[in-house]
């Protein structure tokens, strides 16, 4: 079974199961699993306190590796949907009939599972004072210096946004441009650093370009984007990076699945 550097987007080309389920070679495995078993879980194919296949067993249905199968499943477990009892298995907790989660994934990671041509530009690499919002998210005091990336993203040839990412040197620096050039943000920060992600946080709201944001979209001074404020912590809480995004509002739609509970709707019309 032939395997990738990033995390066997390569594993399983020969695969009846891995050709069809994993179409997107931009996207690690692990990650494409884990939205697999949770969308499984949560419209509730598999049901509370349901065993879960083996490592072994979805190993050899999806066609990928047992630590590919692992990895997606750990991060289940850290959610809180699976849970492990020693030597019986991965189950299905009883607080995912319950709880309905928002998975987001990296903007070009969207990008390229939809069809676009997706190009990114990187503007700047450096270091700078890190403004009082960026500090509160990275908890460093105001004022010390952090890495700042400058993006510009395009689609099917067109500005679409623009994008701050700040992160502490300890981080940053072990990012390269070509590695921006290559993979997404949260890619590289899982798969080249090895950070397990936990929270994701994104605030929304329309604001008027000023001349920096309005001439690097190609739209008039004053006129209304989307901006969206990203803070990214690490499994055990920590702080990783700070995200100010610009978007063009007429070429963005921001869209979320909710995806309802069958056993909760089956929970409710037992009380009635």
């Amino acid at each position: 079974m032939a395997k990738s550097s990033d995390g066997g987007a390569r594993e399983g080309r020969s695969g009846r199961h891995s050709a069809s389920t994993f179409p997107n070679r931009f996207i690690p495995l692990y990650y494409q699993l884990e939205n697999i078993l949770r969308s499984k879980i949560e419209g509730g194919e598999v049901m509370p306190n349901h065993k879960l296949p083996t490592e072994q067993e979805l190993s050899r249905e999806y066609r990928i590796s047992r630590a590919t199968v692992r990895q997606a499943l750990a991060a289940l477990v850290s959610e809180g949907l699976l849970y492990r009892k020693q030597g019986k298995g991965t189950f299905v907790t009883e607080k995912a009939s319950q709880t309905k989660s928002v998975k987001l994934t990296g903007f070009t990671e969207d990008l390229f599972s939809e069809g676009h041509q997706a190009e990114v530009k990187i503007m700047e690499v450096r270091r700078v004072p890190v403004p009082e919002r960026v500090a509160s998210v990275l908890r460093v005091p105001t004022g010390e210096e952090v890495i700042r990336f400058k993006r510009l993203r395009s689609l099917d040839g067109a500005p679409f946004s623009y994008v701050l990412n700040y992160m502490v040197p300890d981080i940053g620096e072990k990012i390269s441009e070509r590695d921006l050039q290559n993979h997404t943000v949260l890619h590289l920060l899982e798969d080249k650093l090895g950070i397990s992600l936990g929270t994701i946080r994104h605030a929304v709201e329309s604001v008027k370009a000023d001349v920096e944001v309005a001439s690097l979209l190609g739209i008039s001074v004053f006129e209304p984007v989307l901006y969206i404020e990203t803070a990214v912590y690490s499994m055990d809480g920590g702080a990783v990076e700070a995200v100010d995004s610009f978007f063009r509002s007429d070429r963005y739609r921001y869209t979320v699945e909710l995806i309802r509970s069958q056993q909760l709707r089956k929970d409710r019309g037992k009380r009635r």
